[in-house]
């Protein structure tokens, strides 16, 4: 199931939606859509056998503990961050947080989150375990009310890992409102660096704050949805989302 397109999602009776193919979905009669962003936007649950979000991707099915272990985050030495799953109607997202800002929060289904979370080991010299703090749960509300239409309650104190140049453009991407898009060459001009195109695209891609950060409000040349680590599907949410 997993190995399967997730292009064409049917509809079951139940209220579900689920990937062509999948056990539980109707073999005849079912409502065909195009993406997730669809299904989700006419009010269907992901179906939790053949999961269409990939969330159980990076071995977050056996625990967030393990999973953490298995990316990177350590297994021994002082607990130095905390982690938790926090639920959104796109899926589920792993959110890193120390006692005074947001560090990492991306989608369980992101191919490039080992990476990410090693670096943060690394960077902050201990172990990243699961936990509940004041940040993780301002973090929690925020985005139970960002999904709800409220974008400024996920207005909260950031420190994503980068270099000089990444966050001065991740700077730049919180200034973007909600509802308003922008191209690549505007966001190089936005810096003071208009010859810069490819490397704000670059650092724009590694952006490890999804929604704070908010690298969806990115638009290719032509104006086109491109880019998106997390799926071209949830950036059409989103941007459905805050522009409605």
């Amino acid at each position: 199931m997993k190995g399967e397109s997730t292009g064409w999602l049917a509809a079951g009776a139940a209220g579900v939606f689920c990937r062509t193919g999948c056990r539980l979905a109707p073999r005849q009669g079912a409502e065909v859509f195009d993406n997730p962003a669809t299904c989700l936007a006419a009010g269907l649950r992901p179906c939790p056998d053949c999961d269409p979000l990939d969330q159980r991707a990076n071995g977050f099915d056996a625990g967030l503990a393990g999973a953490l272990v298995r990316l990177g985050g350590g297994d021994d030495g002082p607990v130095v961050l905390d982690a938790a799953l926090l639920p959104t109607p796109l899926g589920e997202m792993l959110a890193i947080c120390d006692a005074q800002a947001v560090r990492l929060l991306e989608f369980t289904s992101r191919p490039v989150l080992a990476r990410e979370v090693r670096a943060l080991a690394r960077a902050a010299k201990g172990r990243i375990a699961p936990g509940q703090s004041t940040m993780t749960e301002r973090l929690a509300h925020g985005l139970q009310r960002y999904f709800a239409g409220d974008f400024g309650a996920a207005d909260l104190p950031l420190a994503p890992l980068g270099t000089p140049f990444q966050i001065r453009v991740w700077h730049e991407l919180r200034r973007i409102p909600p509802g308003v898009t922008i191209r690549y060459a505007d966001l190089a001009a936005r810096i003071g660096r208009p010859d810069a195109v490819r490397a704000a695209a670059a650092a724009n891609g590694a952006n490890p704050v999804a929604l704070l950060i908010p690298c969806h409000r990115i638009l290719g040349s032509d104006g086109s949805l491109t880019g998106y680590g997390g799926g071209l599907w949830r950036k059409q949410y989103l941007l459905g989302l805050e522009s409605a």
